[in-house]
């Protein structure tokens, strides 16, 4: 019986298991401000259950601390407990995986010790690659010379990994030109609205339920341009529209001042919001719109598509490649997109573009994803699963 079985393995090109492969997924540091990468470290490690036997990682606190997060020195806690702790932790830990996943390329320095053979790495997006190596013009971050290093670290870590993961659109062909030569299995961020749908939708307290508004999620960050999108709402098409603007996620208090003063009652803030109140957003928003310079992926545009909702970006080959007639590319920050947007919210119809939305949601359903993660994971072993 054991050799038949043997036989009919070896005849159909697949490997008899007599153990899962064992698999370690680094996630980001447990005080950094990574709350989609922690998302999608928790993807990775349940994309693998069944397939693996999963454990879940992060660099220890022991310079980056409560006490400490808020000094001047934080950074460079952060860079001890991660560069410098945690590469000695994973090196004595690969003894136990046969793959150790980095979550987050920015954290791939983390895994120089670990044999190439069972390094993989998630590429997010190589923005910050190539705006500190001076490659994008117009970088909107300052970077100096160790954050210069750092991602040059960063660059060496995936060229020396066994595989990487990444998003897609051109940032694929952006990582060869990087120098990367190893395997890159494109598998983007899968559709997790159950996250959203388990519980009871909740407005925010800042917001009405009788407001129309646009909603914007994401951070601080300069290539987000937030900025733009207060200056575009000072217009006078959408001053005196029905539509405000709510930011979901970090806003600085800074910069919530400076924009509740230049859009009096016109903008709300919703700093940590919840799942629950994430989901009423989403339901209860007139668009989901975003002016951003530069994408890794974009999940609230996936979600968004999701729920059905109008959906505006920059007018940049990147939205168009990567979600199709799913998104009004219309923005073109010259002065007079208020009209284009209002347009957009206006001749809105979800059913027109059903057939679209279902076959992108597919091809970023959380099945679809596990399969890509798995492939790799199986390829590394020389598994072949049926």
């Amino acid at each position: 019986m054991h050799r038949s079985a043997s036989a009919s393995a070896a005849k159909s090109g697949t490997l008899a298991v007599t153990r899962k492969p064992r698999v370690l997924v680094v996630g980001p540091h447990r005080l950094a401000r990574q709350t989609s990468m922690r998302l999608y470290s928790r993807w990775l490690a349940d994309a693998l259950e069944e397939f693996a036997v999963v454990k879940r990682s992060q660099a220890p606190a022991i310079f980056l601390t409560r006490l400490t997060s808020s000094s001047r020195i934080s950074k460079y806690c952060f860079y001890l407990d991660q560069f410098v702790l945690l590469p000695i932790i994973l090196f004595f830990w690969q003894l136990k995986f046969d793959a150790i996943i980095i979550g987050d390329h920015s954290n791939g320095p983390s895994g120089f010790l670990v044999i190439p053979k069972k390094l993989v790495v998630m590429v997010h997006d190589s923005i910050a690659i190539r705006g500190g190596l001076g490659q994008i013009p117009d970088y909107d971050r300052s970077v100096g010379r160790l954050g210069a290093m750092l991602q040059r670290l960063i660059v060496l870590s995936l060229r020396k990994s066994q595989a990487v993961l990444a998003n897609p659109g051109p940032l694929s062909q952006e990582l060869r030109e990087l120098g990367v030569s190893c395997h890159i299995e494109v598998i983007g961020c899968p559709v997790d609205i159950s996250r959203l749908t388990h519980q009871k939708a909740m407005p925010p307290r800042q917001i009405t339920e009788l407001e129309k508004f646009a909603l914007y999620v994401g951070s601080d960050a300069g290539r987000k341009r937030k900025a733009l999108l207060v200056d575009v709402w000072r217009s006078d098409a959408l001053w005196k529209s029905e539509y405000k603007l709510v930011f979901a996620g970090f806003t600085s208090e800074r910069n919530k001042r400076q924009f509740e003063e230049l859009l009096p009652d016109r903008i709300t803030c919703v700093n940590d919001v919840t799942e629950a109140e994430l989901r009423w957003l989403y339901e209860n928003c007139s668009c989901v719109i975003t002016a951003s310079a530069h994408e890794g992926f974009c999940i609230p545009i996936l979600e968004a598509i999701f729920f059905e909702k109008c959906v505006i970006t920059p007018n940049n080959p990147f939205f168009k490649e990567v979600f199709g007639p799913n998104v009004n590319a219309v923005m073109e920050l010259d002065g007079r997109d208020a009209q284009r947007i209002l347009s957009a919210i206006d001749g809105y119809d979800p059913s027109q573009s059903a057939l679209p939305r279902e076959e992108l949601l597919t091809r970023y359903s959380f099945p679809t994803f596990a399969q890509s993660v798995r492939r790799v994971i199986a390829s590394m072993m020389k598994y072949r699963r049926s």
